[in-house]
């Protein structure tokens, strides 16, 4: 921190001295207010970069370079030391207003920051500045004060105005920069271009037989659309340096105007400024645009290798449906590549796509149609690739009112879709024994109550003694029987009936038949289950039977009312000695 300290203050000091002392020695007789005042401009440009901490060694070494040159330039005076005090003074305020109301990396960075820096550094700072530095002046000097508050004002405000902007680029650094990261050609263009003002400016001041300068006004304004903020403040300085000196040398369409020297002066800086708040609002807007390109081509190039590198293709169609461009994994998903589906149709995709999309687009001009009706999701099968099941995602794009294209997303779910059917399917049946489990069958029990129209039974099986095997067998050999059970239940019931495990040891059937059919199949249930042994323990086979109640479902009964009627019937067929079937009543 000491060390940049010590830097901008010696930038600052030696900057400020020769700035101040020629201006003195060229636009002034040594008593009154120079007419081309450059030197603040140094001031102004480091307070602006440097930190607050900063600021005091910056205005103290201006102070003193300004008293030094002063002195040297006019000879010494104690009024000297309050032309120094003024001018810190004045570099300071504008530095506060800009800064207030910038910041810092954005000074010169669009037209309303530029138009603020004028107003602040080049306006009201500067302006009470020349209010009381002219009072100084009259008082010390006898100079009449609106003339030395005219000569400081135009020549502090278009120095600040003129020369901060450049020296803001060359201490940043920008002009290195640009020339680090240019390529040849564009180095030797901008060098062609520069030296072709140049060439220009000089000829234009070294002659006063015909007025032209428009002439660098028209380059500088080239090398502003060219090179963006940089190419106009090098490109003004150029103009300013060697416009300047033809018109101290007394030559040139300035030099040869019927006015006073200082009126030359004056005139030749309203040029430079004109110069200067014509092209720099361009150059801003050249710039932000240039940027925002990059920034454009940047996010488009990374977009494009992520979408290459992932698992989704992006697919961008017209107001037309007509697609105009595609990346990604097309061909795997869709099995016709990105270049062969520019051109064609959204149908290629899908007929379901092209269905949304039209849906899309004649929501847009509806006045409910808001962001969450910007997208609609799809999930389908492509023609070319039936195996797969690709999400898709269709987004509108909107120009104003009006809508301007789609993007269609698509991924590849295949392998998503069946994970979940199989634990949609692993939900629905029972883990032990393969059949339909509890809630899965209630679900049908409650839409089959829904349909008594055609004979509908339902029918409780329980396992004799299922205790009993657990008890002398163990747990290993009580659930053998259970999926033994389970098996020859199924194999007696016919396809379209519903087998279910509803609990430890009771089974249940939804048949689509009437009551006398149902009973006949539940007998040779039975039948299946007493006539061999359910499993073996060792030598030992473990033999069962089962025990059943039987209703038809009728209309104004309920799912409870059917289980209820069916269970009472079972418990009625265990009581009378169980191995059997018992209708309901």
């Amino acid at each position: 921190m000491l060390e940049r300290r010590a830097d901008a203050a010696i930038i600052a000091a030696v900057g400020y001295f020769v700035l101040a002392t020629i201006a003195i020695q060229l636009t002034s007789n040594g008593y009154d207010i120079a007419t081309i005042w450059p030197a603040d401009a140094i001031i102004l440009t480091l307070l602006l970069r440097e930190p607050r901490a900063n600021w005091g060694w910056v205005l103290v070494a201006g102070w003193a370079a300004n008293l030094a040159a002063n002195t040297v330039a006019r000879g010494w005076s104690p009024v000297l030391v309050t032309y120094g005090v003024i001018n810190m003074g004045q570099v300071l305020l504008a530095a506060w207003l800009v800064l207030r109301h910038t910041p810092k990396a954005e000074i010169f960075a669009s037209n309303q920051a530029i138009w603020r820096f004028v107003l602040y550094a080049g306006g009201v700072a500067v302006l009470i500045a020349a209010l009381i530095g002219s009072a100084v002046t009259a008082l010390a000097f006898g100079a009449p004060f609106l003339v030395s508050v005219s000569n400081w004002y135009f020549s502090n405000a278009l120095g600040l105005l003129v020369l901060t902007p450049f020296l803001s680029a060359l201490f940043d650094g920008s002009y290195v920069r640009w020339l680090r990261f240019a390529n040849r050609r564009e180095t030797w263009s901008a060098a062609g271009g520069y030296g072709l003002l140049l060439l220009t400016t000089a000829a234009v001041f070294t002659q006063s037989f015909v007025p032209l300068l428009f002439l660098p006004m028209c380059l500088v304004t080239y090398l502003s659309f060219r090179l963006g903020r940089l190419g106009t403040k090098l490109g003004v300085m150029l103009v300013a340096f060697t416009g300047l000196a033809a018109t101290l040398a007394g030559q040139g369409p300035v030099a040869s105007m019927p006015v006073s020297a200082p009126l030359q002066t004056l005139f030749f800086q309203l040029y430079l400024g004109a110069l200067l708040l014509t092209c720099l609002p361009v150059a801003s807007l050249v710039t932000s645009r240039r940027h925002l390109a990059i920034r454009l081509a940047e996010r488009e190039e990374a977009l494009r290798q992520v979408l290459e590198s992932a698992a989704t293709a992006c697919l961008g169609f017209d107001s037309s449906g007509q697609c105009k461009w595609a990346t990604g994994p097309v061909q795997a998903l869709l099995g016709i590549s990105a270049e062969e589906m520019i051109g064609r149709p959204c149908e290629t995709v899908s007929l379901q796509v092209h269905d949304l999309m039209e849906d899309l687009g004649k929501a847009c001009g509806s006045q409910d149609f808001g962001p969450q009706g910007a997208t609609r999701l799809i999930e389908f099968s492509p023609m070319r690739r039936p195996a797969l099941v690709l999400e898709g995602t269709i987004g509108l794009l909107r120009r104003g009112r009006a809508h301007s294209g789609w993007v269609v997303t698509l991924r590849d779910v295949t392998e998503r879709r069946a994970l979940d059917l199989a634990l949609i399917g692993r939900s629905e049946t029972d883990r032990l024994t393969g059949v339909c489990a509890r809630e899965s069958f209630l679900v049908h029990l409650d839409r089959a109550m829904e349909d008594v129209g055609r004979p509908i039974s339902l029918a409780l099986v329980d396992l004799d003694s299922f205790h009993t095997i657990n008890d002398e067998h163990g747990l290993v050999v009580g659930d053998a029987a259970l999926v033994e059970v389970a098996r020859r239940i199924k194999r007696n019931a016919r396809d379209t009936d519903v087998v279910a495990r509803l609990g430890a040891d009771q089974f249940a059937l939804l048949l689509r038949c009437d009551i006398l059919t149902a009973r006949s199949i539940c007998e040779r249930i039975a039948e299946a289950v007493r006539q061999s042994p359910v499993c073996r323990a060792g030598d030992v086979a473990v033999l069962s039977s089962v025990s059943c109640g039987v209703v038809q479902l009728r209309s104004g009964m309920t799912p409870e009312d059917a289980r209820g009627i069916a269970d009472t019937a079972l418990q009625d067929m265990k009581q009378s000695g169980r191995n059997g079937v018992r209708v309901a009543a």
